[in-house]
């Protein structure tokens, strides 16, 4: 098992405008604009501790079938999180409720996205590709993670079927082997 604290995110405004335009929010109704949405994105990255805890684990795992999004050869879970800091950011700031969810998302997948790089490098030495990204969200499924991960060690929990804090998010890869090219028969 692996963890890593506190490292480094981007948090692009750009992509919380895009992300606000497809899901329809208005962020000039918000006051947010390029100054105000950039501004925003470095609050964030200075309340954010960014933490993740992953391991993988052998196709014979009991709990493949639970937390494997497809048989493979073994499969990586990851357990991310943005910390308190960012939950108590978004909770000193009501007035932007609408655009907390589109932040949260952008930081979430950046923060998992620093632990897939790390785990597909893994993968390539052992001649093998990942699956894409499955997130984990039925109580049962979070709650096997989170113990099989040792939550605790980066602070996320399970509450009421939910991680804790908020800002959190729990993933499953397939390590699958790589399908070697035929060359042409001459």
């Amino acid at each position: 098992m692996r963890k890593v604290i506190g490292f480094k995110i981007s948090v692009r405004f750009k992509e919380i405008q895009r992300r606000a335009k497809k899901a329809k929010v208005d962020l000039a109704a918000l006051s947010l604009g390029d100054v105000e949405l950039q501004a925003l994105a470095d609050e964030v990255l200075k309340a954010a501790k960014p933490a993740v805890v992953f391991d993988t684990f052998s196709q014979s795992d009991p709990e493949q079938t639970l937390l494997s999004p497809m048989p493979g050869l073994a499969y990586s879970l990851v357990l991310a999180t943005l910390g308190e800091g960012y939950v108590k950011l978004e909770a000193a700031k009501p007035e932007l409720s609408a655009a907390w969810p589109l932040v949260r998302e952008h930081a979430l997948e950046e923060t998992v996205r620093f632990a897939t790089a790390l785990l597909e490098d893994e993968a390539k030495t052992e001649a093998c590709e990942l699956s894409p990204i499955s997130p984990l969200g039925a109580p049962e499924t979070l709650e096997a993670a989170v113990k099989k991960l040792d939550g605790s060690k980066i602070g996320v929990s399970l509450v009421e079927g939910r991680l804790a804090p908020s800002a959190s998010a729990a993933c499953s890869l397939s390590w699958l082997s790589k399908s070697k090219a035929k060359g042409k028969q001459k």
